[in-house]
């Protein structure tokens, strides 16, 4: 087993092969285009019903070779309760160390020291490993899961620590005027602040470097979903013409160029991946899944998301009781961690028997302690709506936002596979394999093979 054997795995989420080769045709992506040059290329096809077409599940077969009907993990956060193997897990048997930088839905033994880790930022109740990762986690979770909602701040004490923080790991100039641009922008309520979900990738990646340099790892991952984000948000801006509901030809002029942006941040990372890959560094892109135009709700209007302006309020707001935490997810869903089954129970039926316009309020899921859901109203809602609540009528508009623009993008079963090494030959694979065959190639890089 040769020692000098290092793995860079790339997971940029739910980038889209065809997206990739017409941009790439187009000369846009030059580092994309390097990669391609030099590697086993790959589509994989994720083989499930569109109820588990989903990052959070699609990442774990990825990590640990197995479909979501032998690894049951089903939403974020639940990778705890997983009993395999992951690609760490073997490689730590092994006495091999991983870097696991952001990852979607891990689980890693906190105590072995041969893998550090900082979890994803829709996470629940999970450290970072060491716990001096903690405060970049805590601050990219909170803007993360508060990032369509305006009236969300962080005090001036959390931007200083993290600040801080950022200059004992890494931050580099580069990243330093991206910050600086993002901020600028923000301040002065410029058009484009929309690009800010990009910068989280460069302070990242700082992080991730900086790690990287010092431990040396045998095994690193890098997760990314600013591109996964532009597709769902801006994908019509890009090609109006597959959509029944148009977009305004200002629309199209502010964002049609948003997606190639996500793609040319992802391209420009990956020249810096460059600089860190030896001759003996193998660097792996992947997707899990990639997305298509969503037009399903189109000729109904298209459909939005509407969510809690404070989440922490959701308990008071709706008479719940025995709630002991409140996690924001992605978008405008949520858990509800109760003190006990029986709490969970009440309150999924309080809040199952809320309505609005004689349909239910919430879409709900109870899981023991856990009631994980979201508002259920997708179409946009009268200025002048109320909601009966405990015998108050409030306005709609004071309980719920409007998350987001309309969704433009959905999942696709197929995904972005490529093993890249300094003097590998080319190779296109033209049929998909099934995304559980990638776990077995990570670790065919270091002689390995699944314990599973």
């Amino acid at each position: 087993m040769d020692d000098s054997k290092k793995v860079i795995l790339l997971e940029f989420n739910e980038l889209c092969p065809e997206l990739l080769e017409r941009f790439m045709k187009s000369g846009d992506l030059p580092n994309f285009s390097k990669l391609y040059q030099s590697a086993d290329v790959y589509v994989t096809d994720a083989n499930c019903e569109t109820e588990y077409l989903e990052p959070w599940i699609q990442w774990v077969t990825l990590h640990t070779g197995l479909p979501f009907e032998k690894h049951q993990v089903f939403r974020l956060g639940q990778a705890q309760n997983l009993k395999h193997d992951s690609i760490w897990d073997v490689l730590a048997k092994h006495n091999k160390t991983s870097w696991l930088c952001g990852s979607m839905n891990t689980k890693w033994d906190a105590a072995d020291s041969k893998i550090t880790a900082l979890p994803d930022p829709w996470s629940i109740d999970v450290l970072a490993s060491p716990h001096s990762l903690q405060p970049f986690y805590q601050f990219v979770r909170a803007n993360v899961q508060e990032h369509s909602n305006t009236n969300f701040t962080l005090s001036a004490g959390d931007y200083v620590r993290f600040f801080w923080f950022m200059l004992r790991h890494g931050l580099s100039f580069k990243t330093s005027k991206k910050l600086a641009a993002m901020l600028w922008k923000q301040l002065t309520k410029a058009d484009d602040r929309w690009k800010k979900a990009t910068v989280l990738d460069w302070l990242q990646f700082d992080v991730f470097k900086h790690i990287y340099q010092q431990q040396k790892p045998h095994f690193a991952t890098f997760f990314s979903n600013s591109t996964a984000h532009f597709q769902h948000k801006f994908w019509r801006y890009m090609e109006p013409e597959k959509f029944p509901l148009k977009p305004t030809q200002a629309e199209i002029e502010k964002y049609g160029g948003a997606v190639l942006h996500a793609y040319k941040n992802h391209d420009e990372l990956i020249g810096e991946v460059f600089k860190m890959a030896d001759k003996d560094t193998v660097v792996i892109l992947s997707s899990a899944l990639s997305q298509q135009p969503y037009t399903l709700k189109d000729e109904e209007g298209g459909k939005r998301f509407y969510r809690p302006h404070d989440m922490q309020k959701i308990p008071a707001m709706f008479g719940l009781t025995g709630v002991q935490k409140v996690s924001p997810v992605m978008s405008h869903q949520f858990h509800l961690l109760c003190e006990s089954e029986a709490a969970a129970k009440d309150n999924f039926e309080r809040l199952q028997a809320l309505t609005f316009n004689d349909g239910p309020l919430f879409s709900l899921r109870l899981e023991g302690h856990d009631v994980f859901g979201g508002c259920r109203i997708y179409k946009e809602v009268d200025p002048q709506a109320t909601l009966e609540l405990n015998g108050r009528t409030l306005d709609f508009h004071e309980v719920f936002y409007l998350a987001d623009s309309l969704k433009s993008g959905m999942h696709h079963p197929h995904g972005v596979f490529w093993v890249s090494q300094q003097g590998r030959s080319h190779q296109h694979n033209a049929e998909p394999i099934p995304l559980e065959l990638t776990m077995p190639k990570i670790l065919q890089e270091f002689q390995l093979q699944p314990q599973d």
